[in-house]
């Protein structure tokens, strides 16, 4: 079983968790196409896919990718 982190850091820096509300980089695929929002669901360790997004206009579907693809925002 992978190993979990409890705080990763986003493309600005900032940290985030599991639970917290982050926002795509613009220069992803999804990101060019207006899907910008999501919620983090998970947290593992592994190299290309450690963080686990669950979006706002992909419901149901979950989007993973490294932690510098996604940055922290209020709200």
């Amino acid at each position: 079983m992978p190993k979990t982190y409890d705080t990763v850091y986003g493309y600005d820096g900032s940290g985030y968790t599991v639970g917290d509300r982050v926002e795509l980089h613009p220069a992803t695929d999804l990101g060019m196409r207006g899907v910008r929002y999501g919620t983090v669901t998970r947290l593992s360790l592994t190299p290309n896919d450690r963080v686990h997004v669950e979006l706002d206009k992909r419901p149901g579907r979950t989007f993973a990718g490294s932690a510098d693809t996604f940055r922290r925002v209020e709200g």
